[in-house]
C-alpha cells in the first residue's frame, strides 16, 4: 500500500482522554472517526486493546488505533524510556516514540575507576541490544520524540522497496516541519574532540541536543543496519538554537550500514555526521531547511548516489556545510570524507551556497551535479583543503554576479579548492533528475577510499546521482520512496 497516514481512529475500547494535541505546524491535523459509526464493527486484532496493555516485547498500547489507506486499523505502541534487551517492531503496530526512548545504555557517561577503559568499552558491548525493525513498520510521534541507538547497541531496520520503514510526526500527511525529533546513532568510532590521549579506547563526547556521549578509537564499528528508511517532518527544537537533526551519526563506524535512506522536511539538517567513519549509499535529502549534508568533528566516510532538492515550499541553507571543528580545527583526525554522484537542486524558495567549506576541513568530492545555486565553493579557512573532481554546477541565480563559482573568506584561498570550474555551465535535470544534454559523460572513475572500508564505490562514467540512460523516475534507484511520498519528487 501507500503508506500515507489519513486518520486517527478511536479504538472500539480506547479512551478519547488519550488523546492529546500533537503540536507542530502541518495544516492538516487527524480526523476522530469511531469504527462503529463507520460499520467497522470488529476490532482489527485478535483481543481488545485495553490502554496500557503490553505490546510486543516493548511498548505499551495507547487504546488508539490509526486508520491507514488499505483500511485497516493498526494499534498505536507507546514506546518509553529506555530498551535495555533485544526488542522486535512489527509491522501490526504504529509506534510513537514519547521523549528520548534510548536502545542500551552507551549513552550515558562512561568510565570506572576499577576497570581501564578496554573493560568499560568491552562491557558495554556485551551489554548491548539489538532493537529489530521490521519492513513496514510506521513511528508516529511528536515534541522531543526520538530514537536514539547508543554506543555498543545495534538497530537492524531491514525496510523493503514495498514496505519501507516511515518515521514521521503524529498528525497526517508530510507536509510539517520541527514536530517530532529524527533518528540518533551513538558510535565508538574516532571523534577529534576526544583528544589524542583519549583515542586509545573511548571518550566521552557530548551529543548535541542532550542527547548523550560517543567516541572511541574503532572506525570499523558496527551500530547495526538501516535500508528503506524514510525520517519526514522531523527537526524539533529541544532548547534554543538545539534541534534535533534528521539523521545524526555521532562516531558511527564504517561497519555500520546504511542505504536507501530518505529525510524530508527535516527543520535542521537533512543529515549530519559528528566524527566517525559511516559509509551511505543511496541518499534521498529533500526540502530540509538547514544543510542537506553536514559534517564535523574528523569524519571520514564516504557516500555515493544521493538525490539533495532545496528550496521546494521551505528555504534551504548550503547543500554541504562542512567542519574539521573538534578541540581545534587542525585536530586529528581530520575531516576528510569522500562524496561521489550527489544531484543537488534548489527549488522555487531558494537555497545558499553549494558548498561551504568551514574551519579546516579535508574532503573529495567526485562526479557532482548542481543547479539554480547562489555560490558554487565557499571557502572559510586558511586550514581548508578540498579536492574536486568533475564538478558540473550552474551557480549565480540568486546572486548579483552570475555563475559565482568560488569566493574565498578570512584569509582563506580559492586555490584551496582545487577542480573548481573556471566556465560557466548549463545544468539541465530531466524526469528522473538526470543530467540531460549531452554533458554528463566523464572518464570512468572509482574514487578511492576515504576509510578502512573496501569495495564501497561503485566506478561511474558520468556527473551526477542518476546514470542519465535512465529518463523515467520509475525505473531510477530512488522510484521506492517516489511511491511513499511522491510530492517530494514533482
Amino acid at each position: 500500500m501507500k503508506l500515507n497516514k489519513l486518520f486517527l481512529a478511536m479504538s472500539l475500547v480506547g479512551a478519547s482522554a488519550a488523546m492529546t494535541g500533537c503540536g507542530g505546524s502541518s495544516s492538516d491535523s487527524p480526523d476522530v472517526v469511531d469504527p462503529v459509526a463507520q460499520g467497522k464493527t470488529t476490532n482489527p486484532v485478535q483481543a481488545p486493546i485495553e490502554a496500557g496493555d503490553s505490546c510486543g516485547t516493548v511498548g505499551t498500547q495507547s487504546g488508539l488505533e490509526l486508520l491507514m489507506e488499505d483500511g485497516a486499523y493498526l494499534p498505536l505502541c507507546d514506546l518509553n524510556g529506555s530498551i535495555t534487551e533485544n526488542a522486535t517492531l512489527t509491522a501490526d503496530n504504529v509506534y510513537r516514540l514519547n521523549g528520548y526512548i534510548t536502545v542500551g545504555s552507551g549513552h550515558a557517561e562512561l568510565g570506572d575507576s576499577d576497570k581501564s577503559d578496554a573493560e568499560v568499552k568491552q562491557a558495554v558491548k556485551d551489554a548491548g541490544v539489538t532493537l529489530t525493525v521490521d519492513a513496514g513498520v510506521h513511528f508516529r510521534s511528536s515534541g522531543r520524540g526520538s530514537l536514539i541507538i547508543t554506543r555498543g547497541s545495534k538497530i537492524s531496520a531491514q525496510g523493503t522497496a514495498d514496505a519501507p520503514i516511515v518515521m514521521s510526526s503524529f498528525d497526517s500527511g508530510y507536509d510539517g516541519q520541527g514536530e517530532w525529533g529524527g533518528l540518533v546513532i551513538q558510535g565508538f568510532a574516532k571523534n577529534n574532540k576526544c583528544g589524542a590521549g583519549s583515542l586509545d579506547v573511548l571518550c566521552n563526547t557530548a551529543d548535541e541536543a542532550g542527547t548523550g556521549y560517543h567516541g572511541g578509537d574503532d572506525d570499523a564499528d558496527n551500530s547495526g543496519s538501516i535500508s528503506h528508511l524514510i525520517v519526514a517532518e522531523g527537526g524539533y527544537e529541544v532548547a534554543p538554537d538545539s534541534e534535533v537533526n534528521g539523521i545524526t551519526l555521532h562516531s558511527v563506524g564504517y561497519g555500520t550500514s546504511i542505504e536507501n535512506v530518505m529525510v524530508y522536511n527535516n527543520a535542521d539538517d537533512g543529515i549530519e555526521w559528528f566524527g566517525g567513519a559511516v559509509n551511505i549509499k543511496n541518499l534521498i535529502l529533500i526540502d530540509n531547511s538547514d544543510e542537506s549534508l553536514d559534517w564535523d568533528d574528523g569524519y571520514r566516510g564516504n557516500v555515493q548516489f544521493a538525490l539533495v532538492r532545496q528550496g521546494l515550499v521551505n528555504k534551504g541553507d548550503h547543500g554541504i556545510e562542512a567542519d574539521n571543528k573538534g578541540l581545534s580545527n587542525t585536530a586529528t583526525p581530520i575531516s576528510n570524507p569522500t562524496i561521489a554522484n550527489v544531484t543537488f537542486q534548489t527549488g522555487p524558495e531558494g537555497a545558499d551556497d553549494l558548498f561551504r567549506f568551514k574551519l579546516g576541513t579535508q574532503g573529495t568530492l567526485v562526479n557532482i551535479a548542481a543547479d539554480n545555486y547562489k555560490e558554487c565553493v565557499r571557502v572559510e579557512h586558511v586550514e581548508t583543503q578540498v579536492t574536486l573532481t568533475n564538478l558540473l554546477a550552474e551557480c549565480g541565480s540568486y546572486s548579483e554576479t552570475e555563475n559565482v563559482y568560488v569566493t574565498a573568506k578570512e584569509g582563506a584561498l580559492a586555490s584551496q579548492v582545487s577542480g573548481v570550474p573556471t566556465a560557466s555551465a548549463t545544468v539541465e535535470l530531466g524526469s528522473a533528475f538526470e543530467v540531460t544534454g549531452g554533458n554528463a559523460a566523464v572518464t570512468s572513475i572509482e574514487p578511492a577510499s576515504a576509510n578502512g572500508s573496501t569495495a564501497f564505490f561503485t566506478a561511474t562514467d558520468y556527473v551526477g546521482a542518476v546514470n542519465p540512460n535512465v529518463t523515467a523516475a520509475e525505473n531510477a534507484w530512488f522510484a521506492w520512496a517516489a511511491k511513499t511520498i511522491p510530492a517530494a519528487f514533482e
